[in-house]
């Protein structure tokens, strides 16, 4: 992976968090990560903000032998691919960033053979072979255009072996259109499955009506169920959008734990900019979606400690981020190591932005470098001055390009609050339970 440019730090950034939890006193090294335990007297000093501990606070912040700059931009090769096959959609979801597939007219016509082989064979020449590679699906909704989906996979999959890649798959789906072909074509392969569905039927309805103006649930629920019962490769995971007027996650992650779902995902409706939506959340909403989501949390943990899995895939993942020591100055892989195409053969750094010019970094026969390196660099977490001051920034990465614009005060202190609570959690699970989530400790600050 080669480095482009640096991108200094902001000046008096904050190097660490001190907090507490149960077990006790704790120190987050903002760069890189860093999680200790604190003695008691170490606790003092930090919070007295004696310039010794300062001091050490800023040393362990570091990189380490093998660790990557946080200032740098790096420029790794395209490993993921999402392939938007379809221009339309049979649901009329009220959310939809995508215009059902068109993408307000940039999109269409739906992706055709050429276009989808020419893209995989773009990927396959400039990945690096020692990595999995990613191809996904998206629209639209893909069964749309199931036929290309599964002459895709065929295609990608001989190509991936003869040139000896570990690939594997991805699908966004509302779910209502798998058939048995359908089926069998993500348990034979390592598809991660990802189920667009907002809860119970009340609300899946309201949010998620067919074309035609009905309700798509109970075809949903027909249509998934087998797959939730056998899942073969697969790995299935329901994505519920939360608007402001269903903020009860408990009720929503009830109705799906009782429709089957082992993973479930909660992702608050957000506005962009330039698309502003009624439905999403306000200032006075975030408070209580955070408290929602904590409740529904805590839940989950008392399950972990008694041996069961983590159904919270936003805490699951939280917990093991942090675990990892998990430090970046980008939110994502878009423009990095991630790329959606759109059925023109266009490159667009995020499948949410086909059709937008900024966006767009090249198409088949290659990137546009200049302009994916000018992308990256304005994205860096570092050139967002609003981030500059909070702790929370190579965790966060500045959140979402596409939402960035619309961040507000009330939206930041979620985040925060939600990640003051996996910390204070990521300190406080006991062994055994500790070590199925997560190697959570990183050391104990002697300051």
């Amino acid at each position: 992976m080669s480095v482009v440019q640096q991108v200094a730090e902001p000046l008096l950034a904050p190097a660490w968090k001190r907090f507490s939890s149960s077990a006790g006193e704790h120190l987050l090294v903002v760069p890189h990560s860093r999680l200790f335990d604190l003695p008691p007297d170490a606790a003092a000093r930090f919070d007295e903000g004696e310039a010794g501990a300062l001091a050490l606070a800023m040393t362990l912040g570091q990189a380490g032998l093998g660790e990557d700059r946080l200032d740098v931009v790096p420029e790794p090769a395209p490993q993921s691919l999402s392939l938007n096959v379809s221009s339309s959609c049979n649901l009329a979801c009220t959310y939809c960033y995508a215009g059902r597939g068109s993408f307000g007219s940039a999109q269409i016509a739906a992706m055709t053979p050429e276009v989808a082989n020419a893209a995989v064979d773009r990927l396959l020449a400039d990945a690096r072979r020692e990595r999995p590679v990613t191809v996904g699906f998206l629209g639209g909704e893909p069964f749309v255009n199931r036929a290309l989906v599964h002459q895709v996979v065929a295609y990608a999959s001989d190509a991936a072996r003869r040139r000896g890649f570990d690939l594997r798959f991805s699908v966004t789906t509302n779910g209502t259109l798998l058939n048995s072909a359908d089926l069998e074509l993500v348990r034979s392969n390592r598809f991660a499955v990802t189920v667009s569905v907002d809860g119970g039927e009340g609300t899946h309805d309201r949010q998620r009506p067919s074309a035609s103006g009905r309700g798509s649930f109970r075809r949903l629920r027909e249509h998934i169920r087998p797959l939730l019962i056998e899942p073969g490769k697969a790995q299935v995971a329901a994505r519920v959008t939360v608007t402001r007027h269903d903020l009860d996650l408990p009720m929503l992650f009830a109705e799906l734990r009782e429709l089957g779902f082992a993973e479930i995902g909660f992702a608050p409706l957000r506005a962009v900019s330039g698309r502003p939506h009624r439905d999403a959340l306000r200032a006075e909403d975030w408070p209580v979606y955070l408290d929602a989501l904590i409740r529904v949390a805590k839940a989950e943990i008392r399950s972990a400690t008694a041996g069961m899995p983590l159904v919270l895939t936003n805490l699951a993942v939280a917990l093991k981020q942090i675990g990892a020591g998990a430090s970046s100055p980008f939110p994502c892989g878009a423009g990095g190591g991630y790329f959606s195409v759109a059925a023109d053969g266009r490159w667009y750094a995020c499948h949410r932005a086909v059709g937008e010019p900024d966006f767009e970094l090249g198409d088949n026969t290659g990137l546009d470098q200049a302009k994916r390196r000018a992308f990256l660099s304005a994205r860096h977490v570092h050139a967002k001055a609003d981030c500059g001051a909070c702790w929370a920034r190579y965790l966060c990465s500045g959140g979402c390009h596409q939402e960035a614009a619309t961040r507000s005060l009330e939206s930041c202190d979620f985040v925060r609050g939600w990640l003051e609570f996996c910390l204070a959690t990521a300190c406080e699970l006991p062994s055994p339970s500790a070590k199925a989530i997560t190697d959570h400790r990183s050391g104990v600050c002697q300051a």
